[in-house]
């Protein structure tokens, strides 16, 4: 379960840990419909799962990123080649996000989308 959506004020800058959040909260980590083995795509997924819970955790300023996310990829243990290209992926992600709060508000809109559609529905009134 992804945290709470951040609030994203005008003006704020935007944080890394809000950007996890949104990306928790995104259609990125569900699996596609394919007819191939889909062990390897789940694999990375649970991850970047990992890796970004890692980033919400932490909360790092922008200014630190980088190191945060060395931090964080030596302390997830395993093979760190895989966690290093995640961690690279995000910090992409993390400039791309600077660059275009359009994109930031639309991740924002489509989660904030998703998490009405997956609540439960109550029984329909009857006359």
């Amino acid at each position: 379960m992804s945290p709470d959506l951040p609030r994203l004020e005008p003006g704020e800058p935007l944080r890394p840990r809000a950007l996890a959040v949104l990306m928790l909260a995104s259609r990125d980590l569900l699996p596609r419909q394919r007819a191939r083995d889909q062990q390897a795509d789940l694999a990375g997924m649970q991850l970047k799962g990992e890796l970004l819970a890692w980033v919400v955790a932490v909360d790092p300023d922008p200014n630190d990123l980088e190191t945060a996310l060395v931090k964080i990829v030596n302390e997830m243990g395993g093979p760190s080649g895989p966690a290093r290209a995640i961690a690279a992926t995000f910090q992409e992600e993390w400039q791309a996000a600077c660059a275009s709060p359009e994109w930031v508000a639309q991740m924002l809109g489509e989660a904030m989308q998703r998490g009405t559609e997956e609540r439960p529905r109550g029984q329909a009134h009857r006359r």
